[in-house]
């Protein structure tokens, strides 16, 4: 089955007296980019967590998101943030200078601010706290993982049909190939007929003509490489995993094939063939982008 790499998971675990949750949010990228962010000092987990991550996601930009959260705050106690303060009241004594005001900032206005005055909180150190973080990491992993796998149950679906209708177009297109030559010979009929000139006269001329023709105009190779590019394709949506950049490179080839079938084959029916099928292979492509 063909994996997604966009999703989301979140894991939350308690432990000791905090709580850690993860989220993961991934989308869309070449190769393997895993981010993580959280507090400066739970950082040192940050190895051991890509890690955990790296076995379960192939391909795409990871973001790994950790928060922390503390028990009950420390009974009695607070803490007023210093810096804060003086900032505060630097600030609004040198706006009542300008405006000429007499009053200035009292401690009732700079207890108001928020974030002035918060409760103590315990400190939590990582180390105590690596088995909850890796334990709601393999629960966003586990999440995102269900959610990678139903929307790449969908894009298979979605990319299955779109090569179907490419195949049947490839099969249009051979079929008309197989005639293009004799309409050739017979529009060369007709011409000399128009001109009053008696091909009977020239028919060994006629005939290379036409073989000519025929083999600067032959797109048999062009199809068969075709064919054996939709069977690799289909192979490797049925194999599953990490194969969005093989058929990202299958479909490169395959537009290489149909751009030559459309320069050698002076068809407008083929033409328009080509077409078509460029413009679902597009609607491949932005498919298969989303594909790890």
């Amino acid at each position: 089955m063909l994996r997604s790499m966009t999703g989301y998971g979140r894991g939350t675990r308690k432990e000791g007296g905090f709580t850690v949750t993860v989220e993961i949010r991934t989308v869309n990228h070449r190769f393997r980019e895993i981010v993580v962010r959280g507090p400066r000092e739970w950082l040192v987990l940050e190895d051991d967590l890509r890690r955990l991550v790296a076995e379960q996601v192939d391909r795409g930009r990871v973001d790994v998101y950790i928060t922390v959260e503390p028990g009950q705050a420390a009974e009695g106690k607070a803490v007023l943030d210093i810096s804060l303060a003086k900032a505060v009241k630097e600030a609004a004594d040198r706006l009542a200078e300008e405006l000429g005001l007499r009053d200035r900032v009292g401690m009732a206005e700079l207890l108001a601010v928020p974030g002035m005055v918060r409760p103590e909180e315990p400190a939590v150190d990582p180390e105590t706290g690596r088995a909850a973080a890796e334990a709601a990491l393999r629960e966003a992993l586990a999440m995102l993982v269900s959610a990678r796998s139903a929307e790449g149950q969908r894009l298979e679906q979605d990319i299955r049909r779109r090569l179907t209708v490419v195949r049947r177009l490839a099969d249009d297109i051979r079929a008309r190939a197989s005639v293009v030559p004799e309409e050739y010979r017979r529009r060369l009929m007709e011409r000399l007929r128009e001109w009053n000139v008696d091909a009977s006269l020239d028919e060994g001329r006629l005939t290379a003509e036409a073989a000519l023709f025929a083999d600067r105009a032959s797109i048999e190779e062009e199809l068969v490489r075709l064919a054996s590019h939709f069977a690799q394709f289909e192979a490797a949506v049925a194999t599953g995993g990490s194969v969005g950049r093989r058929l990202d490179f299958l479909l490169q080839e395959m537009f290489r094939e149909l751009n030559t079938i459309g320069a050698k084959a002076p068809d407008a029916e083929i033409t328009a063939r080509v077409v078509d099928a460029k413009v679902v292979l597009e609607q491949l492509r932005e498919q298969v982008q989303n594909v790890e």
